[in-house]
């Protein structure tokens, strides 16, 4: 039977994705235009309207999504939000076709940006953003422009720039979130790292509370200077938290001004012209949703690289292991610990034989296979305390806090003849075996331990098991 067999398993799986997938679009498209409709001002198109920005999100972080039956499930969507709450067809099926072409545009736009500039990780990624948004919005208010015109009794310049401005601030604070959200899992775990009571954490709220306490003096205050009273705030945020976290606040600030303005919760001077009043502040939210949101984005490449660079300074690229440095200064840091309960500590040196001759043999492409091999062997024989490093070339280093010499002992013995046993797979061979030489040395931790010293022990015993035919384990003298 044919993989594509419309009866197989595989098929019938791909099937119910499918269906799952138009469910899940069109129930979310469905939930987020009906909010849209219910919370506009009467009369008017909606203050709020996330439905586009997040059918746009959905595709773009999900491409599975991204099918023929998606799009068609949330254009039923917009359908059915409009015609439940009273909706003429003739007006339904042209915002909706508007609503829609901007998310088309957005989502094939979005094709030609690297992933990392879609999840926003770069410095130049919101201007990407912000030049996608703009073109989507022109295609859906080119479309749909026509409606205000039609709705509002308003000339076609007007429609289409009324429209633009509000499909580009909704894009602009909706998008980010959606494109920048780590995971539930992820977000459960900072949440509730963040609630723990300690003095670190009262402070990591500081800026969360200085956003509040700025939008609440805009309340009171009023006036034009209300969209800039909570900048400082938010810079602050986008320079103390994570890209996602400074999205949402932008995200949550940003409708507030939306809904607040226009309801006359905050007070600011209006144009004689409604129309071209709201046009003027939801252009001015939505540019002001850009100076956080680049500054996020810096920082956040920032710590990439920062990380990016930790990493290659921390642990060997090949293998995994520590290098040599972070080995010994972390060593160090283990050895400080147990000087104050002069526990024992042990330290092995390992050193697989005849390496040279296998590099020489097969090349070292298999010699990288080995060294790989050799370090996932020992590493599910050791607890996650103890540390384990390459110091150079095939010798490598194991430090074992809280261990005496007979445990130590017995624990290079394990990982002798688990390398021993091991095989690599040749294309030009049965199979490639190798083998290790293990030196010992323990001690009880005191003023005067050192790591460098505990080593020259271990590697003297490292040379007795190589003299004595390797592929054995001696233990230093105390």
């Amino acid at each position: 039977m044919s993989v594509t067999d419309a009866n197989s398993p595989l098929a019938a799986s791909l099937a119910s994705q499918r269906v799952r997938g138009m469910a899940i679009v069109g129930g979310v498209i469905f939930a987020a235009a009906l909010f849209g409709i219910l919370t506009r001002p009467v009369g008017f198109l909606a203050s709020f309207w996330p439905a586009n920005a997040i059918l746009l999100g959905m595709m773009v972080r999900n491409p599975r999504y991204a099918r023929p039956e998606a799009w068609a499930a949330a254009f039923l969507g917009y359908i059915a939000a409009d015609l439940v709450t009273g909706g003429s067809w003739h007006i339904t099926l042209w915002l909706t076709i508007a609503n829609m072409a901007g998310s088309v545009t957005g989502y094939f736009c979005f094709q030609f940006v690297t992933d990392k500039d879609r999840r926003l990780r770069h410095a130049i990624s919101v201007l990407y953003l912000f030049g996608i948004c703009c073109v989507l919005a022109l295609v859906s208010a080119l479309v749909g422009g026509g409606a205000v015109a039609v709705l509002f009794d308003r000339d076609l310049t007007q429609g289409v720039v009324f429209w633009w401005v509000t499909e580009l601030a909704n894009n602009l604070i909706i998008l980010p979130p959606i494109l920048t959200f780590p995971g539930f899992r992820m977000v459960a775990s900072n949440l509730s790292s963040a609630s723990a009571m300690s003095r670190a954490n009262v402070v990591h709220w500081l800026p969360c509370l200085a956003l509040i306490l700025s939008v609440m003096a805009g309340v009171l205050i009023g006036g034009a200077g209300t969209l800039a009273f909570p900048m400082p705030a938010l810079l602050w945020c986008a320079l103390s938290y994570s890209l996602f976290t400074t999205s949402v606040q932008t995200m949550l600030l940003c409708i507030w001004l939306l809904i607040a303005i226009p309801a006359g919760i905050v007070a600011i001077p209006t144009l004689p012209d409604l129309i071209n009043s709201l046009d003027s502040i939801r252009l001015g939210i939505a540019l002001t949703a850009l100076g956080p949101l680049t500054v996020a984005s810096i920082n956040s490449a920032r710590r990439d690289l920062i990380d990016r660079l930790t990493q290659l300074a921390t642990y060997d690229m090949l293998t995994g292991a520590l290098s040599r440095s972070a080995f010994f200064e972390r060593g160090q840091d283990r050895l400080g610990e147990l000087v104050q309960t002069r526990g024992n500590i042990a330290v092995m040196m390992l050193d697989l034989d005849h390496f040279k001759h296998i590099n020489d043999r097969h090349g070292h492409a298999v010699g990288d296979a080995v060294l790989k091999e050799f370090c996932a062997l020992v590493s599910t024989h050791l607890r996650a305390r103890d540390l384990f490093g390459r110091l150079g070339g095939e010798e490598f280093a194991v430090l074992l806090p809280a261990t005496d010499l007979i445990e130590a002992t017995a624990l290079a013995e394990r990982i002798r003849v688990a390398v021993d046993e091991a095989v690599i797979a040749m294309a030009s061979s049965p199979h490639l075996d190798f083998s290790v030489s293990v030196g010992v040395s323990a001690c009880r931790a005191e003023l005067d331990t050192t790591i460098d010293t505990m080593l020259v022990k271990a590697d003297h015993a490292l040379y007795e098991a190589k003299a004595g035919g390797r592929n054995q384990v001696r233990v230093g003298s105390s």
